[in-house]
């Protein structure tokens, strides 16, 4: 049996679901007056290129910020959008799949104008649109083996432990934001190498039987404060369901429902604003473990 869970945890962990949402835009960022792909550009659309096999259609959407003249930043940002949309193509076959077009400038309507402009604004979105005959909802696996041998020597050293051992310590209220407890984009599944700290988790409210925690779930990729949608729910609801995932793998381990709360709270307080980067939307793709009781 823990064999067929140890299985079934890998095969979540390198699945990706075949379309993904805005709420999980892949974003590339450009320097003044840049349309031309760097070398980490390169390797982003790379690494991207591999998970967009089963993809039914692929959305580029460019954008320039307010420097420059309104006509020449159209031009500016669908050349943008062309050159990723090219590269692309190159990597796969079926080129009938990939649309692109310019947004044109973003406006600093609430900030003021600056020489260096707005870098966020300076960017390519990709997006994953969703396929035609939507796949069926996916179970969720709801018990985790238990892989205490994987913690192994680095247990004592590793400040992500250091940080789950000291809840105990902290005053009622307090709230520890693990930015290792990451998920998958727009899922409620845990990343495999993050497993081993829910894990460590469990294990420090089994050894302190009074510890009470409340679990808060977030995503990334948008910042309206609202919830994303759950690819495998299909409901707007991916903070609350990421941050239920938690608790019942707790629940499941013999830790009385009495001592968890869970609630999501969407966008409403990302680690790392704006995003620029994937590492950043990782970042925001969390829980957070708030003291409630001792």
């Amino acid at each position: 049996m823990k064999l067929k869970l140890i299985f079934c945890l890998l095969i979540l962990g390198k699945a990706l679901p075949s379309w993904s949402c805005q709420r999980d835009t892949i974003r590339l960022f450009y320097d003044i007056n840049q349309k031309d792909l760097t070398p980490a550009h390169k390797v982003t659309l790379d690494s991207l290129s591999r998970f967009i096999k089963d993809t039914t259609v692929v959305k580029i959407h460019g954008f320039a910020d307010y420097l420059g003249k309104r006509d020449s930043n159209f031009t500016l940002s669908t050349a943008r959008a062309e050159i990723v949309k090219a590269y692309l193509q190159k990597l796969h076959s079926k080129s009938e799949r990939f649309f692109a077009n310019g947004k044109g400038q973003v406006d600093a309507s609430t900030r003021a104008h600056s020489a260096i402009g707005d870098p966020f604004n300076r960017r390519v979105e990709i997006i994953f649109a969703r396929p035609a005959a939507p796949k069926p909802v996916l179970k969720k696996p709801i018990v985790v083996p238990r892989l205490r041998d994987t913690l192994g020597s680095n247990k004592k050293s590793d400040s992500v432990y250091t940080r789950i051992n000291n809840i105990g310590g902290r005053n009622v209220g307090d709230s520890i934001s693990f930015s290792e407890l990451t998920f998958q984009p727009g899922r409620h599944f845990l990343r495999p190498s993050a497993v081993r700290y829910m894990v460590a988790l469990k294990d420090l409210l089994k050894v302190h039987p009074t510890l009470k925690i409340e679990i808060q779930g977030h995503i990334c990729c948008q910042y309206n404060g609202k919830d994303g949608e759950d690819l495998d729910t299909r409901k707007l609801e991916l903070s609350l369901t990421r941050a239920k995932f938690i608790y019942d793998y707790l629940v499941s381990e013999g830790i009385s429902p009495t001592r968890l709360t869970y609630k999501g709270l969407g966008s409403k307080e990302p680690k790392v604003y704006p995003e620029m980067s994937s590492i950043d939307q990782d970042q925001n793709r969390r829980v957070v473990i708030v003291l409630t009781g001792k």
